[in-house]
C-alpha cells in the first residue's frame, strides 16, 4: 500500500449533533472537498513540513505513554520508524472547524499502521471503537465516528443504541431544486467545553425533555426525508430544526451569526444549523434557491462554500 498516495477525506455530520448523545439517529458523510494524505518531507524541508512532522512526533509520544492501550491496535515501531524518516500529513482539512481534521489523521494512521487494518474489517462498531481510542489523544474523549467516516469513505447512518450502517445517498433529485452550503465563521470552535455544557444542561429535566420530545423527532424526520428525496417535507423539517437550535443552542452559534441565522428563518429563503458542535468553524445551510441565497451572502460579505453532490458521496 502506497501511503504517500492514498487520500483520506473530511466529514460532515449532516444531522444528529448533540441529539446523538441521547440516542437519536445521525447521518454523517465523507466530504471530498477537503482531503489529506501521508507523505515524507522534501529535501528542502519547509516550515510546514517540519511542523507536521513535529506534530506527529507529539502524537506518537502520546501513544507511547499509553502503550498498554495502543500496542494491541498499532504497529508502533513501524509508525515511529516512518516519523523518524520524515513522515508528514498533508491536509487541506481546516482544524477545529467541525469537518474531521483529526478524524482523517486517525483513519490514515490506522489504515497504514493498524495491526488488523489489512483484514477487511466489517464490524463497524469494533472499528469505531479502535478509532475512538486513537482520536482520544486529540479530544480527550471521542465517539470514533469522524475517523470511521474517513476510514470507510462512505456515508454512515447511526441508529438508536449506536447501531451503524453504510448507506447510499441518491441526491441527484434533491440537488435539482435545492442546495447545501457552508458558512465560514472564520473562527475556530472548541468541542469539549460545548459538549460538556450540553451534558450539564441535560441534567435539567425541562431541557432534556425538549431534546427528547422536540429535537430528536425532527432530526430523525430530516434524515428520513433527506435520504428519501422527500424535498417538501425535508424543508418543513429543516425549518423546525433550525428554529429549535436558534432558540436552545444560543451559546453554540458564533457571535455575529445569530442575525444571519434569524434572517434565514424570517425570510424563509434559507435555513442554518450547526455543523458539528458549533462555537465556530462552519455553519451548515440549506436552500431551495442557491442563486438567490448566493446573491444575499455575497452582498452581506459572508464567506460561504457551496457543496456539490459529488463531494457528499
Amino acid at each position: 500500500m502506497n501511503k504517500e498516495s492514498e487520500l483520506f477525506y473530511g466529514k460532515i455530520l449532516l444531522f444528529g449533533e448533540y441529539s446523538v448523545l441521547l440516542n437519536s439517529m445521525a447521518l454523517s458523510i465523507p466530504f471530498k472537498m477537503f482531503k489529506a494524505n501521508f507523505d515524507f518531507m522534501s529535501s528542502n524541508k519547509s516550515e510546514a513540513e517540519k511542523k507536521s512532522n513535529s506534530e506527529l512526533k507529539k502524537y506518537f509520544n502520546y501513544l507511547l505513554s499509553n502503550s498498554n492501550a495502543f500496542e494491541s491496535v498499532l504497529n508502533l515501531s513501524d509508525f515511529e520508524k516512518d516519523i523518524n524518516s520524515g513522515l508528514i500529513f498533508n491536509s487541506s482539512i481546516p482544524i477545529s472547524y467541525g469537518v474531521g481534521s483529526s478524524g482523517a489523521l486517525c483513519a490514515a494512521i490506522y489504515k497504514h499502521y493498524g495491526k488488523n487494518s489489512g483484514s477487511n474489517e466489517t464490524d463497524l462498531t469494533e472499528l469505531k471503537r479502535k478509532l475512538s481510542l486513537l482520536e482520544s489523544g486529540f479530544h480527550g474523549k471521542s465517539s470514533g465516528l469522524d475517523p470511521l467516516i474517513s476510514y470507510v469513505n462512505k456515508p454512515i447512518l447511526v441508529s438508536g443504541d449506536d447501531k451503524l450502517s453504510l448507506v447510499t445517498l441518491q441526491l441527484d433529485k434533491f440537488f435539482e431544486n435545492a442546495a447545501v452550503f457552508l458558512i465560514d465563521t472564520q473562527q475556530k470552535g472548541d468541542t469539549a467545553p460545548l459538549v460538556n455544557d450540553f451534558l450539564l444542561k441535560c441534567e435539567s429535566i425541562d431541557f432534556r425533555n425538549r431534546i427528547i420530545e422536540e429535537l430528536i423527532p425532527v432530526t430523525q424526520q430530516c434524515i428520513h426525508c433527506f435520504c428519501n428525496n422527500d424535498i417538501d417535507n425535508f424543508f418543513e423539517s429543516i425549518q423546525i430544526l433550525s428554529s429549535f437550535q436558534y432558540q436552545n443552542f444560543t451559546n453554540k452559534i458564533p457571535n455575529g451569526y445569530r442575525v444571519l441565522w434569524k434572517t434565514g428563518l424570517d425570510s424563509n429563503k434559507f435555513w442554518l444549523k450547526l455543523c458539528g458542535s458549533g462555537g465556530g468553524g462552519y455553519l451548515l445551510g440549506f436552500t431551495r434557491n442557491m442563486e438567490e441565497t448566493e446573491k444575499f451572502l455575497s452582498k452581506m460579505k459572508f464567506s460561504y462554500l457551496q457543496i456539490s453532490p459529488t463531494s457528499m458521496r
